[in-house]
């Protein structure tokens, strides 16, 4: 059999595969990044014309991902001309009821972020749009905006090859194990020796992680999303409409609602509530009770939408118990870096979090702060390990 040799491997070609790529081709590594449809294709977790960015988190930890990220995806466009971020200002919306919101606003305290609290008669005042239950308030953040997130993932993918890193598509990888000196990568094509692996598969991450011999608790979601008609589209270009978490009480799920961008019709979404799935389950197929129940809330709090739905949408969430990130070496293979993003919120750090996996795999260690992102900590604690 003829061994193909690597530097760093990167498997899985989302945006964090590809900025992990991008980020260790800039830097001078040899890397080679294998994905087993293409760049950009629509099974996973990346694909689809926005994503949204943004410093709202409850932890002053992920506010400085956000600013990194922020700044990240700007340096992105002046590389490449490239128009990557939207600004359009969001705000997060519940009631008193929500517990993140408190938390979200003494962070924007300890922090330094500029943001408006507003109650429901100003959200309504400034964005006619909505019509909002008695006791809803806001925290609005001028620096909300959207990604181009297809854009961005082409974007990472094209610069990583500029700077000599080479992608494969259409090559599905089976196993890791490691080896003397490195890594030994079965693919669809053969097999690979790398000195070092940076593990960015997404949905498919557990499958190749149980025959490493690590049991991660990691549940693969479908979710759906949907785009809706206006009656007046005008009034929901960014500028005029902004982007929307919707906090509920008692619950991690949130909606969402974006202006329309890059697709006709406005895409609104109610995420965590989809069934879990096996990882390579094909069925992409949009649950129509799920869907009735989107354009119930998104007509109901929206009224100019018109209820008519223009297109949907699946895509997968691979959740942690703790919608926490793992960003990690192997406890006892140090050259395997695993990076479970995203438990439906990591696309908008991808850029910075490809340039903690490219330390990682290169340095062994990060200056940015990733302990709440460890493998030993207790909502983890279940994993195992043992070489097979």
């Amino acid at each position: 059999m003829i061994v193909q040799k690597a530097n760093v491997v990167v498997v899985g070609g989302g945006v964090m595969g590809c900025a992990a790529a991008y980020h260790l081709a800039r830097s001078g590594h040899s890397v080679t990044l294998l994905e087993q449809f293409a760049i950009g294709h629509s099974l996973g977790s990346s694909h689809g014309p926005t994503r949204m960015i943004r410093i709202a988190y409850e932890t002053s930890d992920y506010v400085s991902l956000g600013r990194s990220a922020f700044a990240g995806w700007r340096d992105l466009e002046a590389e490449t001309g490239e128009t990557l971020l939207i600004p359009c200002g969001g705000m997060d919306i519940g009631s008193p009821g929500a517990e993140s919101m408190a938390q979200i606003r003494e962070t924007y305290r300890i922090t330094g972020v500029a943001f408006e609290e507003l109650d429901r008669d100003e959200i309504q005042h400034r964005f006619p749009q909505f019509s909002l239950p008695d006791g809803t308030f806001a925290l609005f953040q001028a620096d909300y905006s959207m990604l181009a997130a297809d854009r961005c993932v082409a974007t990472l993918a094209r610069q990583a090859i500029a700077h000599g890193a080479v992608i494969r598509e259409g090559v599905n990888v089976l196993d890791i194990r490691p080896s003397s000196g490195g890594v030994d990568i079965g693919t669809s094509e053969g097999k690979i020796h790398a000195d070092r692996v940076v593990l960015t598969a997404g949905s498919w991450s557990a499958p190749l992680l149980r025959k490493l011999g690590t049991d991660l608790p990691l549940v693969v979601m479908q979710e759906q999303l949907a785009y809706f008609a206006a009656a007046h589209p005008e009034n929901f270009v960014p500028g005029r409409f902004p982007l929307v978490i919707h906090r509920f009480p008692g619950t991690t799920s949130i909606g969402s609602f974006f202006p329309a961008h890059g697709h006709d019709g406005v895409k609104v979404m109610i995420d965590r509530v989809g069934p879990a799935v096996d990882s390579n389950d094909p069925d992409r197929t949009i649950d129509q009770s799920l869907l009735e129940r989107l354009r119930e809330y998104a007509t109901a709090l929206v009224p100019d939408l018109t209820g008519d739905i223009i297109d949907t949408m699946s895509c997968r969430y691979t959740m942690t118990p703790d919608e926490d990130f793992v960003l990690d070496r192997h406890p006892e293979h140090p050259q395997i870096v695993i990076a479970s993003a995203c438990s439906g919120h990591g696309f908008k750090l991808g850029i910075t979090i490809g340039r903690i996996l490219a330390d990682l795999a290169t340095a062994g260690a990060t200056g940015y702060d990733i302990n709440r992102f460890r493998l030993d900590r207790p909502a983890i604690s279940g994993t195992r390990s043992s070489q097979k």
